[in-house]
């Protein structure tokens, strides 16, 4: 719990003074008195010891699994335990998202170390400062590609949750958006597919899969789209770089990058575009110049927002920056390097793979054909919510239940053989 902060009445009456007024009511005054709340339907203050209590009692209640194997969006990694010990000091926690250049060169410079981290790992020119979450990016990157042909692609094989966001986003935006049906779990891209503004792949896909993504850019670029490419951070860690698999624009979820699952959020969205494409990417993006004295300096440019520019010319007015997750995800990535992730994503492919080899051993079966990263499917003859049951029993957390006979599992480098074997054992005395 958060230290306590006293405040006496003489306190009260010193900051009361200072502004001029007699009484905190005096504030309010602007307020027609029959629209303002005269009393709070809340209950009576606790003590501190009652709070403390009440509070520990409520901490009974959650579950701590052993073992996790669910991911479908978000994902149970190993954090460095120096990722959180800088994050969470005082300078970056209490520090304010700037609006102006010169509001805080210490948060700017953070910022400026985020862009440079993620242009380097999605192979792109320029990234922006972050967006709330990787289905928003996701929105926002089809939004800007599809400016002037309203028309967007995706396939039904993509997050759910993504899908939802895209929906609302592009409907408002009296956007259309086409959904194609996925092939063996894959996506697939007719080369009669019309004009298009944008199309939106996955890459690994909800279910796991690795995409053949080349195919689908020369085939969006040869409609006239841009190619708008949603990935999994880690996998960047095997797989080649957006830019290198022909992506106009790279979005994802970076919560795998140093981010607890803290039960879904908050989490940030990366974004990630070519030279090209820079102005017209919605969000703040810092930038580095020197100051009147020729030292080193960041500002605040390519304000796309409706603060800074005519509301009519704002790319976007719900992007704001996740600046404090931003940070997490560089201490990370710093902490780490690119040998770091590299290994980590081996790990996640390899027990994937070994969890996905010993289910079929006992009887289950690959949903789909293909190459996988970290997350499969498998058919389990109606017995799926049997499995799950049997798991939570012995403390571990399935894979996301899809329907009666299918299940979504996902292994990340915090998956230890014991647990695997444990799982494997489990599903084949369901099975």
């Amino acid at each position: 719990m958060a230290d306590y902060l006293s405040l006496t009445d003489a306190e009260k009456r010193a900051m009361l003074d200072t502004i001029g007024v007699d009484k905190v009511d005096d504030l309010f005054e602007d307020i027609p008195n029959k629209l303002r709340c005269k009393k709070l339907n809340l209950p009576d203050g606790k003590s501190q010891q009652e709070t403390y209590a009440f509070m520990r009692a409520l901490s009974k209640r959650n579950r701590i699994y052993d073992s996790i194997f669910m991911g479908a969006g978000s994902y149970d990694h190993y954090i460095p335990s120096v990722v959180k010990s800088i994050c969470s000091r005082s300078e970056f926690v209490t520090a304010y998202t700037p609006y102006q250049a010169e509001m805080s060169q210490g948060i700017l410079q953070a910022i400026f170390e985020y862009q440079t981290m993620i242009c380097n790992l999605t192979g792109m020119d320029v990234s922006n400062a972050s967006h709330y979450s990787g289905a928003t990016a996701a929105a926002e990157g089809c939004i800007m590609s599809a400016d002037k042909v309203k028309r967007v692609v995706t396939f039904d094989n993509i997050n759910p949750d993504v899908m939802d966001v895209l929906s609302t986003y592009l409907t408002a935006r009296g956007i259309e958006l086409v959904v194609l049906d996925s092939v063996d779990g894959k996506a697939v891209l007719p080369d009669d597919i019309g004009i298009v503004g944008a199309v939106y792949c996955e890459n690994p896909n909800f279910y796991g899969l690795i995409e053949d993504t080349t195919s689908i850019a020369v085939t969006c670029h040869n409609n006239g789209g841009k190619f708008v490419l949603g990935m999994n951070p880690i996998a960047m860690g095997l797989l080649k770089s957006p830019r290198e698999q022909g992506a106009d624009i790279a979005i994802g979820e970076a919560q795998p990058l140093g981010l607890p699952m803290s039960f879904g959020g908050p989490y940030i969205g990366f974004m990630a575009t070519t030279q090209k494409e820079m102005r017209k990417m919605p969000g703040r993006i810092v930038g580095e110049t020197v100051d009147s004295a020729g030292n080193r300096a960041y500002v605040l440019t390519l304000q796309a927002r409706e603060q800074h520019i005519r509301r009519e010319r704002a790319t976007s007015n719900i992007c704001s920056n996740q600046a404090l997750c931003a940070l997490t995800v560089s201490v990370y990535l710093a902490s780490v390097g690119s040998e770091g992730l590299r290994h980590v994503a081996k790990a996640c492919t390899s027990n994937a793979h070994y969890l996905a080899n010993g289910l079929v051993e006992k009887g289950a079966k690959l949903c789909f054909n293909g190459e996988f990263f970290h997350e499969f499917v498998t058919l389990t003859e109606g017995k799926a919510e049997e499995i799950i049951t049997a798991l939570k029993k012995e403390n571990i957390l399935g894979g996301l239940l899809i329907d009666a006979d299918t299940i979504l599992w996902c292994c990340t480098e915090k998956a230890t053989k014991e647990s695997m074997d444990k799982v494997i054992e489990i599903v084949g005395g369901v099975l």
